[in-house]
């Protein structure tokens, strides 16, 4: 869908992508790996997640906020924010059981020099799935600003916005 609209709005619409992409490159690009290679170990990995969730937090906070106040393509591009945001919860929760795997795998070994190359194995492996839904998020958010930026909007988000907030945009 392809509407009109002022500077404000695209400036505000863009918002969410922003701090998506903001999340995506400081929180995931650049302090995941820093953890790594400060052999922080698993609670290297537990620090930059809980900052994306709390930026995660602020984005539905935020979108919950705006419902009735903001025009409605404002509301509808955090709504699509949070959509990808699932997609990088989904690939948090493989990367969960990639490395809950990996440490019952290395509990079987009966050396404990073993153990641990194994679950250092594991947790590099398992950090794939969200390093890779990361990119493609990049891509999908970066795409989005541009969108935002042009006044388009996706009719499948269109279509998950609130009664409310749909009528406001037949009339």
């Amino acid at each position: 869908m392809n509407i009109t609209i002022n500077d404000d709005i695209s400036k505000k619409s863009k918002t969410p992508h922003n701090i998506f992409l903001l999340n995506l490159t400081l929180i995931h690009l650049l302090m995941t790996p820093a953890t790594l290679i400060l052999k922080m170990g698993i609670s290297g990995l537990l620090i930059p997640l809980a900052f994306s969730l709390l930026i995660m937090l602020y984005s539905l906070i935020k979108m919950k906020s705006i419902d009735t106040t903001e025009h409605w393509f404002v509301y509808a591009h955090w709504r699509l924010a949070l959509n990808r945001y699932r997609l990088l919860l989904i690939s948090y929760g493989v990367t969960l059981a990639l490395l809950i795997i990996g440490w019952l795998i290395s509990r079987i070994s009966p050396d404990p020099n073993m153990q641990d190359i194994i679950y250092t194995v594991f947790i590099r492996i398992s950090v794939m799935p969200t390093l890779l839904m990361v990119l493609v998020n990049f891509f999908l958010e970066s795409s989005a600003l541009s969108m935002a930026a042009r006044g388009e909007i996706a009719d499948t988000i269109v279509n998950q916005l609130p009664e409310n907030i749909r009528q406001k945009i037949s009339t």
